[in-house]
């Protein structure tokens, strides 16, 4: 099996010396571009695993850079770099699909966590890809399956209202329709669907999903993300959501009542 390959997009050199010869130490095969045309030439050239990429570049942004890798790879994985004078710009790309940001200047150390962490991430997509006809079959038989209450820590199999959600390969369904949902996104939603009808804080889903601390400004932005990429999968109308509402000042709340059956 060929190992990983990685992109590093940044227009300061030492910054991308730094990463290579860090990156180089876990035995993956690294590859830099000084700005965002030489990244979008590279990433038409080849496929990579991993895109570390600084938003701020010219002529070419690292936006147009993420839009292009996600175009031509949907399960692209992609790490913004940015300082913190642009950390709403991360933010937005986080809404465009990026997988996580880190704050310059991140130590080697930390990138190399991230990457691991990123790579995980892409194993799973692939395998999520292999399940997705199980969980279409599972999602078949179940629906003549009525569960009251939410089920016990021991039960793998979770349903609320139109959702089937199997926690043992992480597959969840809406109705018959099999969900592409990151890992972020399942974790997520099990969170709330377990809760229900009681609200989430997003600290505590911040907590509890994303494995980290933060107050509670930051943390209502870092779950709004995943909460909005979670509506469009799930909801009929997610500019009108029905199924994951938003309770002033107390967070998120799965609502499966609000939703009625689709006609036989």
């Amino acid at each position: 099996m060929p190992n990983p390959r990685i992109l590093i997009a940044d227009d300061e050199e030492g910054i991308r010396l730094t990463l290579a010869q860090a990156l180089s130490l876990d035995g993956y095969t690294v590859e830099a571009a000084a700005d965002g045309q030489e990244a979008l030439e590279r990433l038409a050239a080849a496929a990579y695993d991993v895109v570390l990429l600084d938003l701020w570049m010219a002529p070419v942004n690292g936006l147009e850079v993420l839009q292009a890798a996600r175009a031509k790879d949907p399960r692209a994985v992609v790490i913004i770099l940015t300082g913190q004078g642009t950390l709403d710009s991360a933010l937005g790309a986080l809404r465009l699909g990026a997988f996580d940001y880190l704050l310059k200047p991140a130590s080697p150390q930390a990138v190399r966590q991230r990457v691991r962490e990123a790579l995980q991430r892409r194993h799973a997509l692939r395998q999520q890809q292999q399940l997705l006809d199980q969980i279409g079959t599972l999602a078949q038989s179940l629906q003549t399956l009525e569960v009251e209450t939410p089920p016990g820590p021991a039960q793998h199999v979770l349903r609320s209202g139109p959702v089937t959600i199997d926690r043992h390969h992480r597959q969840a369904a809406f109705y018959e329709r099999v969900l592409d949902l990151t890992s972020t996104e399942f974790d997520l939603l099990v969170c709330l669907v377990e809760a229900s009808p009681r609200p989430v804080a997003p600290r505590l889903l911040v907590q509890t999903v994303l494995a980290c601390d933060s107050s509670e400004a930051e943390a209502s932005e870092m779950i709004k993300t995943h909460i909005y990429h979670l509506r469009r999968k799930i909801e009929p109308d997610a500019a009108r959501p029905r199924l994951i509402k938003t309770v002033r000042y107390k967070g998120y709340a799965w609502c499966p009542e609000e939703l009625k059956p689709p006609p036989s």
